[in-house]
């Protein structure tokens, strides 16, 4: 198939460091090397992924494919707005690479990263990206220490970072992948509390969603998303309202949690499950979260300290393009 000269390249970022990337950069590169029109570049830090960047933005990449997990993904939103590199956002299309990836999964991509990055290359070549289009709002996360946002889709404390922490360790000791080191992290907090036992130490917080003040009070999951469901197919959020950002926190010894846990995982209510009763879910456009402990955003671990609010607000707008009509 012949391309003409002045059609724009695919460019490929990929992440050497990603978890899965290094089982599957062989089919990956292979691909690319029998594809003229894509310009690949693989980096192993943020130097090397700010060169590649500049490079596709002057090539006049419109469609970016980005190589790696969560993390990567995040970095990578947070590099092009930040640096302001690109003068119109690219469409992005995501390649599963991490050891989690829940982006991907959300907007249903191929799990094979060498698979994904051919459906989108054809969808390329047909002239058919209008139909393989999925938007999704940023969060601005503002950290108390650090001049600039950094913009994801996910994040959480109390038991989500907990939960992440349990994740990791499954990783790291067992070598599981994708849906199975969150899962052993659900499975590991939400068991013992179906039996009436806490494994999740409570954080205290004050929460603030688009100016109602919660009072402080000890939570065992607050959690935020701008996407429309979570890996395993979870999407524990119910709250109503205009705001783009999704907010659900759980209190410390919520009542009636053995009813609550399933419709709660699927985001829908129930008689019980209500602010009386622990459980809360709004939708927001500014939330800030004053408490001190770990925080997680797209797979990314820092620390709160109580008196300087992480800040999170509505980010801009942004479209990933999938290889699948329907998704994975």
């Amino acid at each position: 198939m012949s391309f003409a000269p002045s059609t724009p390249p695919v460019g490929v970022l990929i992440n050497r460091k990603s978890g899965r990337n290094r089982a599957n950069l062989t089919d990956l590169r292979n691909l690319i090397v029998q594809s003229p029109d894509v310009v690949a570049r693989e980096t192993l830090g943020q130097a090397e992924a700010v060169e590649a960047l500049r490079e596709f933005a002057d090539l006049g990449v419109e469609v970016l494919a980005i190589a790696g997990g969560d993390g990567t993904l995040q970095h990578v939103f947070s590099l092009m707005l930040n640096e302001r590199i690109f003068q119109k956002m690219p469409l992005l299309a995501v390649l599963p690479g991490g050891t989690t990836n829940m982006i991907g999964y959300d907007i249903g991509v191929a799990r094979k990263p060498a698979k994904e990055l051919a459906a989108v290359l054809a969808r390329v070549r047909a002239g058919r990206l209008n139909e393989g289009r999925v938007p999704r709002r940023l969060i601005a996360v503002h950290r108390p220490n650090k001049n600039r946002p950094a913009y994801g889709l996910f994040g959480g404390g109390a038991g989500v970072h907990q939960g992440t922490m349990i994740s990791r360790r499954s990783v790291n000791r067992l070598g599981m992948r994708d849906a199975a080191g969150p899962l052993a992290g659900l499975i590991s907090l939400a068991g013992p509390l179906l039996l009436g036992r806490n494994p999740i130490k409570p954080v205290s917080a004050g929460i603030t969603h688009d100016a109602v003040a919660e009072p402080h009070r000890d939570y065992i999951a607050i959690a935020v998303t701008t996407m429309e469901r979570l890996i395993l197919g979870l999407s524990p959020f119910w709250g109503s309202g205009p705001g783009p950002i999704r907010l659900t926190t759980v209190t410390a010894k919520p009542r009636r949690f053995s009813r609550v846990l399933l419709p709660l995982l699927s985001g829908r209510t129930t008689p019980d499950s209500t602010p009386a009763n622990g459980y809360r879910s709004v939708n927001a456009a500014h939330i800030e979260i004053d408490m001190t402990g770990g925080f997680v955003l797209d797979g990314e671990m820092f620390d709160l300290e109580a008196g300087r609010p992480l800040r999170l607000d509505a980010g801009p707008e942004i479209t990933f393009v999938r290889g699948a009509d329907n998704g994975g």
